[in-house]
């Protein structure tokens, strides 16, 4: 097992690893938006291509094998059982397979914040238009959110939508667990998106008491799968009837007739799985999963680094002591989840300004954001604080 001191040094230890990515040649701050794979996906991307170019119409129970094999990957985060995970290419796929199986004809009422992601937000308020009626409460400041939105909750309420990790701030929100008794009085379901948590640091459905809520996340961040994969804890014993129901959400797709009078559904994550599908995405995960294993990088370690490099960039951006009218820390890193965010007019030119020289962040809003990953050293780190007070500086002139 690798050691800090070892992740600190530069190059990083883990760099060489990261080889086709150039991990140790650029500085790479967005971590918290899409993670450089290890070289050893590519061997799943190939692996996929020639399984089915060499089987053709029997590629799929290899291919099938690989997604069960994910779904175990992603149990293993959570804590949680493998038939608790659905699969599909985009947390949005999920939001919307989600929202079709809720009783709108009995409960109109939504409750989300103003700090979810557009693949939520966007849905819920084009819904909005219609029949659905959407409450936003704010999500700043995070430490009570949870409490906000329980104010909202009434016997109306379907659903409640709320991130553990923002992702525009990285602000976390705490106490979500306290949602789920309120949510139970009242027969509503809470769905949490942990896309900003999960592989960053711990996050057990079962130490956060969130076994009765539906949590997902992907794989383009912290778990460095690649583009194409997102997951869904679904809680034991739903007996929602999704009315987006691919034909993969019955028993044995071969053997059972999907599309069979009353429309059947399987039990667990086959409630919420969809339809044919690339595989490819499964291929490179199973083997990011096994080098995550391998190299003994387990949720635990990867927050330990991560709290480290948070705190090594706040630091250091303090003892600039930058003006707070032109650029702030929006708050203290044991309140931020895996990035830091900064809340400045200018964060687009910023961004703009870093990325010419070679240090890449990026920018929400009026929010700057710069996130790490295990592979970066603590000269990048430090060489990504330095650039910035290079660029406020020229900024001013």
């Amino acid at each position: 097992m690798y050691t800090l001191d070892q992740i600190r040094q530069s190059p990083n230890i883990l760099a060489k690893d990261y080889q086709h990515s150039h991990v140790a040649s650029r500085i790479l701050l967005t971590g918290h938006s899409h993670q450089a794979s290890p070289d050893r996906s590519l061997q799943g991307q190939t692996e996929a291509w020639m399984w089915a170019a060499n089987h053709i119409e029997a590629r799929w129970d290899e291919a099938l094998e690989k997604t069960w094999a994910v779904r175990e990957g992603f149990a293993a985060l959570l804590q949680c059982e493998p038939q608790r995970i659905s699969l599909a290419g985009s947390v949005h796929d999920l939001v919307v397979r989600f929202l079709s199986s809720l009783p709108f004809d009995k409960k109109s009422k939504v409750v989300t914040t103003d700090g979810e992601h557009p693949s939520v937000l966007r849905q819920l308020y084009r819904a909005d238009e219609g029949d659905l009626n959407v409450v936003t409460v704010p999500s700043e400041p995070a430490a009570t959110v949870a409490e906000r939105v329980q104010a909202e909750l009434d016997d109306n309420t379907a659903a409640v939508f709320i991130s553990s990790v923002f992702f525009e701030t990285g602000h976390v929100a705490v106490e979500l667990d306290t949602l789920v008794p309120i949510c139970q009085k009242y027969g509503c379901q809470l769905f949490v998106d942990a896309y900003q948590s999960i592989n960053v640091m711990p996050f057990s459905v079962q130490d956060f008491n969130l076994e009765r809520a539906f949590v997902v996340g992907g794989g383009t961040k912290y778990c460095q799968l690649g583009d194409g994969i997102a997951f869904m804890h679904v809680p034991e014993g739903y007996k929602g009837r999704p009315w987006v129901c691919g034909w993969f959400g019955t028993f044995d797709v071969m053997e059972d007739n999907p599309a069979g009078l009353p429309i059947a559904y399987g039990d667990d994550h086959q409630l919420f799985d969809g339809s044919s599908y690339d595989p490819t995405a499964h291929y490179r995960a199973v083997h990011v999963f096994d080098y995550f294993r391998q190299q003994q990088l387990t949720p635990e370690f990867l927050h330990d680094i991560n709290h480290h490099q948070l705190r090594l960039m706040a630091e250091k951006f303090i003892n600039y002591d930058f003006d707070p009218d032109v650029i702030r820390l929006s708050n203290d890193v044991e309140y931020m989840g895996g990035f830091l965010s900064f809340r400045t007019p200018y964060a687009k030119r910023l961004c703009e300004m870093l990325r010419d020289v070679g240090i890449h962040t990026d920018w929400r809003k009026k929010w700057l954001r710069m996130g790490p990953a295990p592979y970066i050293s603590d000269e990048q780190l430090s060489d990504g604080i330095d650039g910035l007070y290079e660029m406020v500086n020229q900024l001013g002139g």
